[in-house]
């Protein structure tokens, strides 16, 4: 079994690091009003109570065998966006933090593969893999 130290480094670096630069990209495209404001975490492991913040957990880790010689460590996560729950258009800034998620894993390059499976209520189910 690999490590999942790495993943978890990366995805702090850019959970953390790089979103805030998505978010504002996501906020300059739109331009209508609605302003979505960086997290506030300072790191994932943080149990952040200020709003707007996110939590993340490991959901699963499964190993795959594609054939003899490549082995995958395939890690299944969550993150669960939290804003105030008074907020109106709850709907359109989850989406559009979705939206700032799936840009970093467009746009940053990674030796992992980072796949939105689904959203339920605010929280992204994510599956990540070796990029081979």
């Amino acid at each position: 079994m690999k490590s999942f130290e790495p993943v978890f480094k990366e995805l702090e670096y850019l959970l953390i690091k790089k979103l805030p630069e998505k978010i504002e990209k996501i906020n300059q495209e739109h331009n209508d009003g609605i302003i979505l404001e960086p997290f506030e975490n300072k790191s994932l492991e943080e149990n952040c109570i200020k709003m707007p913040s996110l939590s993340f957990k490991l959901e699963e880790t499964e190993y795959e065998e594609k054939d003899r010689i490549i082995e995958n460590e395939v890690y299944k996560i969550s993150i669960e966006i939290k804003i105030h729950s008074n907020t109106q258009n709850k709907i359109i800034f989850l989406w559009r933090y979705l939206e700032a998620i799936q840009l970093i894993f467009n746009e940053e390059d990674s030796a992992y593969l980072y796949r939105i499976e689904n959203m339920q209520g605010g929280k992204v189910y994510i599956r990540i893999e070796p990029d081979v």
